[in-house]
């Protein structure tokens, strides 16, 4: 892409030029690895001690740094625009492209003539595979489910019976859709089990990593909005409703019939208790657990949550806690020397007073 279509792309501005309009760049790298013909970018502060050095021939940044001897692309979120750039220069791509003769298809399942199945794929009874779909070898799609538009299933993911999953959605290997929710009543003996009769219904544009889960719901179905994304091992419980735009990371949970707003973000281990209801731009720390409804926004730690100011100032408390600790073991023992020494001159004063009595 030349750079001034780059800029345009992303809308950025271009301060400092000195390459021209129609220079041809050729890649997007890391400031410390990009070369002459590179784009690079600044996203963290961590970063700036490879920004003078950097060989790319442009770089985008939020604010102009007119003592950089270099093209700059000024953005209001260098992050978003790294993104954006990326995904111009790496489009994804598919080894196959054809619906094998080796793939399991029932007779009443609705395939499109553009989607693509791979060898040992299995499209149950009823189910609907929307265009351009891709099916990788081992994916299962149950009776009567749907798969949107332009949907990857990669190796080994699932979507069980009457699942739906809209357009431009990815399902990384090994992921499960529709399992059964863990539901079952306790009796004093055997566990009663609790049909799971809902389903999962997931929106556009989701994307689901690997060997995470999302169960079906008990009697209602379990939903995620448009945009969400899950990373590796995450667990969405049945019946939860997660809003749009999600961001949960590694082995986070979302506890049965919870309620989600919209730009959740879950950090690792992080986990949002059952039956809540939980507003929108609210960010979890890391193995934050969220016990109590909660709808104002912000970023929170520890379990309970805290905001994250008072966490860290918990945090630095909880730390100097044995030196704190010690201190009041010595002040506690002076104190008793100070006390027994009071009871020492009371005694001696009490004699005394008794003496001066005596005389008379």
């Amino acid at each position: 892409m030349k750079l001034i279509e780059i800029a345009s792309h992303i809308k950025a501005t271009i301060k400092n030029q000195m390459i021209a309009d129609d220079f041809e760049v050729l890649d997007i790298k890391a400031l410390e690895f990009a070369g002459e013909q590179d784009i690079s970018f600044l996203t963290n502060t961590k970063y700036l001690k490879y920004l003078k050095n950097t060989k790319a021939c442009a770089v985008i940044l939020a604010k102009e740094d007119p003592s950089l001897p270099l093209t700059q692309l000024i953005h209001p979120n260098p992050y978003a625009a790294m993104a954006i750039v990326s995904q111009a220069y790496y489009q994804r791509s598919h080894s196959y492209d054809q619906q094998s003769s080796m793939a399991f298809v029932h007779p009443t399942a609705k395939v499109d003539e553009s989607a693509t199945l791979y060898p040992f794929t299995y499209i149950d009874q009823g189910a609907t595979i929307g265009a351009e779909a891709v099916i990788y070898p081992g994916a299962f799609v149950g009776k009567d489910a749907y798969v949107g538009d332009r949907t990857i299933l990669y190796p080994g993911a699932v979507v069980l019976e009457e699942c739906r999953l809209g357009k431009d959605c990815i399902l990384h290997p090994n992921a499960v859709i529709g399992g059964d929710g863990f539901g079952f009543a306790p009796t004093g003996g055997p566990l009663e089990k609790i049909p799971q009769i809902g389903k999962v219904v997931i929106g556009d544009d989701v994307e689901i990593g690997s060997t995470s889960t999302v169960d079906r719901g008990a009697f209602e179905d379990t939903t995620i909005d448009n945009g969400t994304k899950l990373d590796s091992q995450v667990h969405i419980a049945h019946g939860v409703k997660l809003g749009k735009y999600g961001m949960l990371c590694g082995q986070t949970e979302i506890a049965g019939s919870t309620k989600v707003g919209d730009n959740i973000i879950m950090a690792g281990q992080s986990a949002i208790g059952p039956s809540l209801e939980v507003g929108s731009h609210i960010t979890l720390g890391p193995r934050a657990g969220l016990t109590n409804s909660h709808s104002k926004s912000g970023t929170y730690m520890g379990m309970p949550i805290s905001p994250i100011k008072d966490w860290r100032r918990q945090a630095v408390g909880f730390k100097q806690l044995p030196d704190v600790l010690s201190r009041l073991r010595k002040m506690e023992a002076e104190l008793e020397e100070l006390k027994a020494e009071r009871e020492i001159r009371n005694r001696r004063s009490a004699r005394e007073a008794k003496d001066i009595t005596s005389d008379f």
